[in-house]
């Protein structure tokens, strides 16, 4: 989990469940039909600000270096280190103590070696290069890269792509075909800096709250390549913090170079489970197949070092693909369910610390099954209930698409204290909009930022997957 010592945060999410009509009169030049109400009212009630004066805001009024600073002293609770201000113009200034907070966390520079420039006006792309320094040293992930009508300087670049990425912003930003317009070199007012500010806190304070196993993961497929070229791939996960690989099982790739892999993988934080899967492996003349991947999985693990082991091993079959499945859905789907049975039982054996997961369709809630106990349950929760883990394949394109296809299934795991990782697609798809194929990369991480945000508080949310590894890298930025 990422940490972050200011207690600002615990008391933002208590703050947040209490209804805003209770602040509407808070500031008069605020009124609640304002797109920045929200916003501004959340740094009123957790004291961050009180306005420019009694009852008043000023949210179109530029916003100052001072102002920055306080505010960024007091949302991030950073303490006045006292003694003499490196800052000559700002001894005696209103804001002192807390430019030299701000200026000890390395949240603000001065613009000069002795000076601060206190009541000079800041621009966009300064106000986001500071509150990213201080969320990117929370352990925030960098914002992809993305195109702009008005591209930022180059010591701005990181903090204005990552503050788009993260979506900290009100209605002053806005994108048009996939180009955004950030305007960085304009002055900042005090309500576009309210949104950026309260967007961050939010996500910092879901940070601190959420399940450190929270998963980000993706699928290889072609194990041989992707093994041969492992520093740049863990370069290129790191980046992404991924840190849930599903590999598949090549058993024809050296298990010197799996223990390779897996161990460096591990010392960057992931953990990798083995995969494996064919549509026909349901068939009973196939479950072999699956029996030899289990057992090959054991064996490595027992040849191998601990921290050189798969942590898990997950299952993709998807047996909906096959030519008979629609003629032959009743029959398929006992064998489907004999399968996971069979997986669950022979992965556990023997080896309990096992993880056994599965890939599913987001749609399994449509067939009625026997729950095994004299009643009926629908086929999506029989296949949680057996499984330690469960992804389900929520090919959707829009982070509310894929949030409406998998409400059902988050009910049930949270009715049987289960876990769900929620993948999305990046191959080429004639399906429908169902990939990330044509839309980037930039656009599907802000998808799954959203996501998140949409999910953070469900119990049985545990991350998500991408769908898979050499698909996602040939994406557009």
């Amino acid at each position: 989990m990422r940490k972050t010592p200011f207690l600002l945060l615990a008391a933002f999410v208590i703050c947040s469940m209490a209804a805003h009509p209770a602040f509407a009169a808070s500031f008069t030049d605020v009124p609640e039909t304002s797109p920045y109400h929200t916003y501004i009212e959340d740094l009123k009630a957790l004291g961050v600000t009180d306005g420019i004066t009694l009852g008043q805001y000023g949210p179109e009024q530029t916003l100052t270096r001072a102002q920055f600073a306080k505010f960024a002293a007091s949302a991030f609770g950073l303490k006045d280190p006292g003694g003499t201000s490196a800052f000559s113009d700002t001894r005696g200034h209103w804001a002192e103590t807390y430019i030299r907070a701000a200026a000890q966390a390395g949240i603000v520079e001065g613009t000069a070696a002795a000076s601060f420039s206190p009541d000079q006006p800041v621009r966009r792309e300064e106000a986001a290069s500071m509150v990213w320094r201080y969320a990117k040293s929370r352990g925030l992930t960098v914002g992809p890269e993305v195109a702009f009508t008005d591209k930022p300087q180059a010591w701005a670049l990181e903090a204005v792509h990552s503050v788009i990425g993260h979506r900290w912003f009100g209605p002053d930003v806005s994108q048009d075909a996939g180009v955004w317009s950030y305007r960085p070199r304009d002055t900042m007012t005090r309500q576009e800096m309210a949104a950026m500010l309260d967007l961050a806190l939010k996500e910092m304070s879901a940070a601190v709250t959420a399940d450190s196993a929270q998963k980000k993961a993706t699928y290889v497929w072609n194990t041989g390549s992707f093994l041969q070229n492992q520093s740049e791939v863990l370069q290129y996960l790191k980046q992404y913090q991924i840190n849930l690989i599903f590999l598949q099982v090549d058993v024809d790739v050296p298990t010197g170079q799996y223990a390779d892999f897996i161990r460096e993988a591990g010392r960057n934080g992931m953990d990798v489970h083995a995969m494996g899967g064919a549509p026909n492996w349901i068939l009973p003349d196939n479950q072999a197949k699956m029996y030899k991947m289990i057992d090959w999985v054991k064996t490595y693990n027992a040849g191998v070092k601990p921290d050189a082991r798969f942590k898990g091993i997950q299952l993709d079959i998807e047996p909906f693909t096959m030519p008979i499945w629609s003629q032959q859905s009743d029959a398929l789907l006992g064998n489907w369910r004999d399968t996971i049975s069979g997986f669950v039982q022979q992965t556990r054996a023997d080896s309990p610390d096992l993880i056994t997961g599965a890939a599913l369709p987001s749609w399994l809630e449509q067939y009625n099954v026997p729950d095994g106990q004299g009643g009926r349950t629908t086929l999506s929760e029989w296949m949680i209930r057996q499984l330690d883990q469960t992804t389900l394949m929520a090919y959707r394109d829009t982070s509310e698409d894929i949030f409406s296809s998998i409400m059902t299934e988050l009910d049930q795991a949270e009715r049987n204290g289960k876990s769900v990782i929620i993948a999305v697609e990046t191959n080429p798809s004639s399906e429908g909009p169902i990939t990330f194929f044509t839309k980037g990369q930039a656009v599907m991480m802000q998808e799954l930022d959203k996501l998140t945000s949409l999910l953070h508080k469900r119990s049985s949310f545990s991350g998500w997957a991408i769908h898979d590894y050499d698909s996602w890298i040939r994406l557009k930025k």
